[in-house]
């Protein structure tokens, strides 16, 4: 138990924002570690000093990307050659949908419980090429209503790992079956998951998944990465390119595509925030233990969702068996007076519109005394 405790207090100390609130929304932004920091500023250091044109800072670029490349597929369980450096879920969703060939009457499969991440690229698709949208109720029928919904002019199912707006876990290794089963394609939304509960990509034969990097893996903002199945990497047709896109180009027309996911890569990026991506992965693989953080997330996650849900004036909408994402309501209290009543007194929650309530990301560095406070102050609430 003391080597836990020792494990857990090593964690606080690595993300020093935990000194001065009690955090409990890692669903929008992860707090930042000094691991992640001290590479960034190293890094920002050797550029400073050393410049960013030599020929050594060029070789330095790309080794960092491989090797956050690297870094990425290592915790999802897949080849580096499957990864895409991107800035955010969102990219990478774009990039895959923008790329499909669409016509018009093609569907496409969602749910009820989406991000603008998806939605908003969606209807975008629906306004350009007349694609229509298809929704899905999530929960216990959710495979049915998917199969009920397939026609052949199916091109696509996209959907979240994790309902940012509940913390429901969808069953995507079912999903991407019957999908598959019938011919269709499944990109995967994994702002919720990735870093959240174990994810290994292959087991669940996905064909796109797009993470970010500064929620659950407490990387800094403006990174993120999206997974191409080798095998479907032919079929999505590149909307923006580059010199990051193409292994061989003269311009008189002749150029070459990478025969991998970095192809969706473009141009420059900022090198520090990629160092911090990876040394935030590193960190949580090495010197946490990525299983650890999961099973510890696990077991503060059912304490929380049980001490919440024993309050008589508090409804939470989250199933018992979820992620680390615990939406709730507090009866005749409006959800942005809860979140402004916790955050006075430095408890940072957010509310969620889509089902005027309010959310808490119980992640693997909460203590059970960040706990206890959240419970003390919401049952607070219901007693005023």
């Amino acid at each position: 138990m003391s080597t836990d405790l020792e494990r857990i207090k090593r964690v606080r100390q690595s993300l020093p924002a935990l000194e001065k609130i009690t955090y409990f929304n890692t669903g929008s932004v992860g707090p930042l570690s000094s691991f992640a920091i001290d590479a960034m500023t190293k890094s920002q250091q050797e550029e400073l000093y050393n410049s960013r044109i030599t020929a050594e800072a060029f070789k330095n670029k790309k080794k960092i990307k491989d090797d956050t490349r690297e870094s990425i597929a290592q915790l999802f369980s897949v080849t580096s050659s499957e990864i895409s450096l991107t800035h955010n879920t969102t990219e990478g969703i774009n990039i895959i949908l923008s790329g499909i060939r669409w016509s018009q009457g093609d569907e496409v499969i969602t749910s009820n419980v989406e991000h603008a991440a998806i939605l908003l690229p969606l209807f975008v698709l629906r306004e350009r090429y007349g694609v229509n949208i298809k929704t899905v109720n999530t929960g216990n029928h959710v495979i049915d209503d998917i199969k009920a919904k397939i026609t052949p002019k199916t091109k696509i199912i996209a959907i979240s790992h994790v309902s940012y707006a509940t913390g429901e876990v969808l069953p995507i290794e079912e999903i991407t079956e019957l999908a598959h089963r019938n011919g269709v394609a499944i990109l995967v939304d994994g702002a919720q998951s990735a870093g959240a509960i174990p994810v290994d990509l292959k087991r669940l034969n996905v064909d796109f998944y797009s993470v970010p990097g500064q929620k659950w893996l407490c990387g800094p903002e403006g990174t993120g990465a999206l997974y191409v199945n080798n095998n479907k990497l032919i079929e999505v047709n590149q909307t923006y390119s580059g010199l990051g896109s193409v292994e061989e180009f003269d311009p008189l027309g002749t150029f070459k595509f990478y025969r991998e996911a970095k192809h969706f890569e473009i141009a420059s990026t900022f090198v520090p925030a990629v160092v911090g991506q990876r040394a935030s992965i590193q960190w949580l693989i090495k010197e946490v233990g990525i299983e650890w953080v999961f099973e510890r997330a696990k077991i503060l996650r059912e304490l929380a969702w049980k001490q919440l849900n024993s309050l008589s004036n508090v409804k939470v909408i989250t199933p018992e068996k979820a992620s680390g994402l615990i939406s709730f309501s507090v009866n005749g209290v409006n959800p942005k007076d809860v979140v402004a009543s916790l955050a006075a007194q430095g408890i940072i929650i957010r509310k969620i519109n889509e089902n005027n309530s309010v959310r808490a990301s119980i992640g693997f560095f909460n203590s059970e005394d960040d706990i206890e406070m959240l419970i003390r102050s919401v049952s607070n609430l219901c007693s005023n």
